[in-house]
């Protein structure tokens, strides 16, 4: 006959595990005093039992007495907590600050000589404007490895603020916005970013004039979401992203590039080391002059997929011109030197 197995019988190890599934408050007020096991793992620091996934916001006023912040390596801390004690929280391993932004460049500063195994860092303020500061307040940060900023409500442009140009050993950077990031933001951010090997940004504007006047020496995964920005300065970026692997598009564009004329082809011939282009974009097209078959056949000889998403375009109601949303779609992958000698063909 099997003995049964009953909560009694768990050992050290497997309250281990079953503490990862719970967050820090979960497990303080909740899961200790179930058994002597479940004390001796959450009490006993040789144990290295460690908490996730404390959340510290304007309804969290008491905490747990036997909470050790010491045990705490995920912490997501609201401007409107009362929580000030960071001296305490020095094994954090991932931040997430939810407020103003001047109130999470302060708080930095507060945190960042005492956070020294800190390896994830987002940020979640209603706009970009003191990105400058932002990027100067992490410089401290040696152990910081991964960077995320989101940022909902549209706001005036990037300030001018503290110089940043000290090298980082940030391997991802995030920056999702709904303000206008130019790509002369992006030059000014690369100093702090020549260690980064995943981008993930939204680009707005181009200036028509901007020089590359950078690298990206160990980029291998870049994610653009793109408001209009012109193929050819897709193409200047992956010429100095030296080993690129990854590139990963989305967002509205115009068709030139990207449809008529298409150079699909050239980002694997400015680009050695790419490998595959994930494309999921939206273009704008007049009625009076569709896209022809002849495009979306070259489009589908390279894996991409061009469809009309609005088949009535039943817009207007007067005489003005109508104009219909396409979905260009698909995964271009590097082929042998043949593709590119029928892709020269095809142009001339």
């Amino acid at each position: 006959m099997k003995m049964r197995t009953t909560i009694h019988h768990l050992c050290s190890d497997i309250w281990q595990e079953i503490f990862h599934y719970f967050n820090a408050i979960e497990v303080i007020n909740g899961l200790i005093y179930v058994t002597d096991a479940a004390n001796a793992v959450v009490f006993n620091l040789c144990c290295h039992c460690f908490l996730r996934g404390l959340v510290l916001d304007a309804c969290t006023r008491n905490f747990p007495k036997n909470l050790l912040f010491t045990q705490v390596i995920s912490l997501e801390l609201h401007q409107e907590s009362c929580f000030n004690d960071f001296h305490l929280c020095s094994e954090v391993r991932s931040l997430k600050l939810v407020g103003d932004s001047q109130w999470a460049i302060d708080l930095l500063a507060k945190v960042s000589y005492g956070m020294l195994k800190l390896e994830q860092l987002t940020l979640i303020v209603p706009g970009i404007g003191l990105l400058h500061n932002f990027l100067a307040s992490i410089s401290p940060l040696l152990s910081l490895r991964r960077l995320a900023i989101y940022a909902e409500h549209l706001e005036e442009r990037i300030k001018s603020g503290a110089s940043f140009f000290k090298e980082t050993k940030i391997e991802q950077f995030i920056l999702r916005s709904c303000s206008s990031v130019s790509c002369n933001d992006l030059l000014s951010m690369c100093p702090s970013l020549n260690n980064i090997r995943f981008l993930d940004i939204t680009l707005f504007h181009v200036n028509k004039d901007l020089i590359f006047s950078f690298s990206f020496p160990k980029l291998r995964s870049i994610s653009l979401i793109l408001i209009e920005i012109p193929f050819d300065w897709i193409i200047g970026l992956v010429e100095r992203a030296l080993s690129v692997l990854k590139l990963k598009l989305s967002g509205l564009v115009n068709a030139e590039g990207f449809v008529v004329n298409d150079k699909w082809l050239n980002l694997f011939q400015s680009c050695p080391s790419l490998i595959t282009v994930i494309v999921s974009v939206s273009l704008e097209q007049d009625t009076t002059s569709p896209y022809n078959a002849t495009i979306q056949k070259h489009l589908r000889e390279i894996s991409l997929d061009l469809k009309c998403i609005d088949e009535d375009g039943e817009y207007y109601s007067d005489e003005r011109n109508q104009c219909r949303w396409w979905n260009l779609s698909g995964n271009v992958i590097k082929r042998h030197k043949y593709i590119g000698e029928k892709y020269r063909k095809f142009c001339n």
